[in-house]
């Protein structure tokens, strides 16, 4: 019996016919432009992605968008795990209303992941798992053209594929959705990938740093595909409950790592000097760092300042009545590989008051698009009030934002470069040690 089994939703049928070839990149991916008509007859490129996730935050987001984006000139194949599918959470809904092809793990019950193994039958019983994920994926990828992996925990999953990829000479591509390089398996994985993505510029320059071993392969800096088209449609009721108001926001994880008690400390003295501000956090949330932000708003006398809207499929419906977007990542426990919803902020025109962490100091332009804080909520705290007390500067800050959007992360702007980057993954899959710009960021 095949240990892929496939989900009941619709799939597409792909003729098999040669692969593209095409030389290795030489420069920046404005310069590798085809003549028009060049690809024309070409059939569509099959990528094979391991996507086994309950989550729809920004990563999840990124990908489902990016690949939905590209077609039909790319054709995505995604794995998920049968009891993800089965509880139908809002990733696999999203997935399913955009029509992409979905195979199922033959995972009937919880399968442990790797980690630190608590005893010699726990580590056994992963060492099993991740034997049938990895088989799993070299059954669902073997007769695809490109493998996609978006992090290095799918990475850890898909070993066999990846050396079948780099024996037939088809490209394995890790796209860093994050900045995280500690995990024990990247020396054994990096001489099994052929391509790296990243982000931002930032990015590249930060795990380059941390991983020199990638510099021998192909390195792209390609932005996420960002857009609000096609959302939810509004709710009445939280109109209601936020127009008239000058509303801050947080979306993302509500969580420690993500700076939130930081953000609280912040708004706290926000909230005595501005009467009218009301602080809205969305997100998911664990019970216990939801009980300790609970007490601390009690405390603070801001029960009615402070609002939690848990996770919402609509956030981006939400964000439409935000004044400001306050993203709170400290770079001492956060770099942040591209924050997303400050590019989605910038869609709307609304500026963004952050932490310098991570590729943030790179997407938002520091008294231009928004305000770039030192560690403290103190700074945070000054950054906000900066923006609440001058309307011009936010609203010129807002307007610059959109502007930076429609240039560096709109579909126009991205699609032609991720177009490209797959035309070239028709090609071979030799190491070239040299960085592929999309854009100019400065």
């Amino acid at each position: 019996m095949s240990d892929v089994v496939f989900a009941k939703a619709p799939m597409l049928a792909i003729p098999i016919v040669k692969v593209l070839k095409t030389p290795p990149p030489a420069g920046p991916v404005e310069e590798l432009r085809q003549t028009p008509g060049a690809f024309a007859n070409a059939r569509p490129c099959r990528v094979f992605i391991p996507f086994t996730t309950p989550f729809l935050y920004g990563m999840e987001r990124a990908v489902i968008e990016l690949f939905d984006a590209l077609r039909p000139n790319v054709e995505p194949y995604f794995l998920q795990g049968s009891l993800i599918f089965r509880d139908q959470p809002p990733v696999i809904r999203e997935m399913l209303s955009r029509r992409f092809s979905i195979c199922l793990l033959p995972d009937k019950h919880h399968w442990p992941r790797l980690a630190r193994p608590r005893s010699i039958r726990h580590f056994y019983e992963m060492l099993k798992a991740s034997l049938r994920v990895n088989i799993a994926i070299f059954k669902g990828a073997r007769s695809k053209d490109v493998l996609y992996v978006p992090g290095i925990s799918a990475g850890s999953s898909s070993l066999l594929a990846a050396l079948l990829y780099r024996v037939t000479g088809r490209r394995v591509i890790h796209h860093f959705h994050d900045l995280g390089t500690n995990n024990l398996l990247f020396p054994l994985w990096i001489p099994l990938v052929t391509d790296f993505i990243h982000n931002t510029e930032f990015g590249y320059e930060d795990v380059s740093r941390k991983l020199p071993a990638i510099k021998r392969k192909r390195n792209f800096i390609l932005s996420f595909i960002v857009e609000v088209v096609g959302q939810l449609p509004e709710d009445p009721e939280v109109s209601r409950s936020l127009q008239g108001k000058r509303n801050l926001f947080f979306i993302g994880q509500i969580s420690r790592h993500k700076g939130i008690d930081l953000l609280l400390e912040s708004f706290k003295m926000v909230a005595r000097q501005h009467a009218d501000v009301t602080l809205h956090l969305v997100g998911g949330c664990g019970d216990d760092f939801q009980r300790e932000l609970d007490r601390e708003i009690s405390l603070a006398g801001l029960g009615d300042r402070v609002r939690f809207w848990g996770f919402r499929e609509d956030a981006i419906q939400l964000l439409r009545y935000a004044y400001l977007y306050v993203h709170s990542s400290p770079p001492s426990r956060c770099h942040e590989s591209f924050g997303r919803s400050v590019v989605e902020a910038m869609i709307l025109g609304v500026p963004t008051v952050c932490f310098r962490s991570g590729a943030l100091q790179e997407i938002v332009l520091d008294g231009q698009t928004g305000i770039l804080c030192d560690e403290s909520p103190a700074a945070l705290q000054e950054g906000i009030s900066r923006m609440l007390g001058d309307r011009d500067f936010r609203d010129r800050c807002g307007r610059n934002a959109r502007t930076r959007y429609e240039q560096l992360y709109s579909r126009e702007a991205v699609v032609p470069r991720w177009g490209d980057f797959f035309r070239i993954a028709g090609g071979n899959s030799g190491d070239v040690g040299h960085v592929v710009n999309s854009h100019q960021i400065r």
